[in-house]
């Protein structure tokens, strides 16, 4: 096994570019999937403002105004001089002021509601938007009480009691960024770190055993051609494996509980299947790499442009109607299709859809390969 062995020496003294993009690929992905873990809301909630307010009026909807406002939001006192409430707002200490004049409920009482406010903000300032919807709102519903001759206590209570029903919000169609588990994040950029590393392992490898005074030596040697080739076949389905174990292995370590479910065992054959059509292009893009600075562009260029094409680093949602008929025609477009069919999986029976992507990846795993024997036999040819 001496080409098997020495395959596996070029591999150790190539590893220090192979393990940066290891270590970059576990670091992103855990940084990834913690963020957009923390960020998915499972419901729709409100946002709380931060109001400057003054209460001036001894009114009844005065009162009623300043509690209604104190429901949602932060509510604190307005700066007395007027460069502290310019600092307060320019800094962001508060999203909105508002002054309640002293005849705010006398007014409001004989019809009068426009302009009876003093509200201030930060010019285009959406913060402030909502504020001064959340009063308007308010506002209506209290005028409505009192035009049925209601009290201004009343109105004010049975105004405060409707604004504080909530609306229950159901989502129609779950999105594939919103409450995905940290381990989707995991295996949804696995295509581009498996190109990369096949492609510059396996590539740096054959491109040894592809320089001239090497080949030439390995032609006259009493070992066959055939055992030649068939250890440097097992050089790189180890090589694979070994990727492939790295990656389930740290899997385990940073989503234990994910690895341990149906979703984990799909997305664990799911990078399997793929790790062998990365290894199928590997061996295609050998044949056109003569030195590993070409090989380096070319796995830029097939790490990079499977990965944004087939919807890695670009939600496949976000992708146009043209743009995701062209990511059919990619490998990672089927293992990222399958990637989200498995975060709906309940039971081993509904992956009919995910087997389907599987079998799409095969395919482009033969063709690929095909591809690199046809290339390899013309080169041949014409030698």
């Amino acid at each position: 096994m001496q080409v098997f062995k020495a395959f596996f020496r070029i591999v150790n003294k190539n590893k220090m570019p192979l393990f940066m993009y290891i270590v970059i690929y576990l670091a992103l992905t855990l940084i990834i999937g913690s963020v957009m873990e923390e960020n998915s809301q499972a419901e729709f909630s409100g946002v709380s403002l931060d109001i400057g307010l003054e209460n001036q009026d001894q009114g009844s909807l005065g009162r009623g105004l300043e509690e209604y406002l104190g429901t949602q939001n932060q509510i604190s006192s307005v700066p007395e001089e007027k460069e502290d409430l310019q600092d307060a707002m320019y800094y962001g200490e508060l999203d909105y002021v508002l002054v309640i004049p002293e005849d705010f409920t006398e007014k409001f009482q004989a019809g009068e509601q426009e302009g009876i406010l003093d509200g201030r903000a930060v010019p285009g300032s959406s913060s402030a938007y909502l504020a001064e919807q959340e009063i308007t709102g308010y506002l209506r519903s209290l005028s409505m009480y009192l035009k049925a001759g209601c009290s201004a206590k009343e109105a004010a209570s049975w105004a405060l009691a409707d604004m504080g029903r909530k609306a229950e919000v159901e989502f129609l169609e779950e999105g594939e960024g919103q409450g995905m588990p940290r381990g989707f994040y995991y295996f949804q950029y696995i295509p581009y770190v498996f190109l990369i590393l096949m492609i510059l392992g396996v590539g740096g490898c054959m491109n040894t055993f592809k320089e001239k005074d090497l080949a030439a030596r390995n032609k006259c040697s009493s070992m066959s051609f055939l055992s030649q080739n068939l250890q440097i076949f097992l050089g790189c389905a180890a090589y694979m494996l070994a990727v492939y174990g790295i990656f389930m292995g740290m899997a385990c370590l940073s989503v234990r509980d994910y690895m341990f479910s149906l979703q984990g065992a799909f997305n664990a054959a799911n990078a399997f299947l793929f790790g062998i059509c990365s290894l199928s292009v590997a061996w295609f893009t050998v044949q056109f790499a003569q030195n590993s600075q070409m090989l380096t562009v070319m796995s830029n260029v097939f790490g990079l442009g499977f990965s944004f094409l087939g919807g890695v680093f670009v939600s496949l949602d976000l992708m146009g109607e043209g743009a995701r008929k062209m990511a059919k025609f990619v490998p990672s477009y089927w293992y990222v299709a399958a990637n989200e069919e498995i975060q709906k999986l309940e039971t081993f029976a509904d992956g009919g859809k995910v087997f389907q992507s599987f079998g799409m990846v095969l395919v482009f795993s033969l063709a690929f390969f095909s591809a690199g024997l046809l290339v390899g036999r013309m080169k041949v040819k014409e030698r």
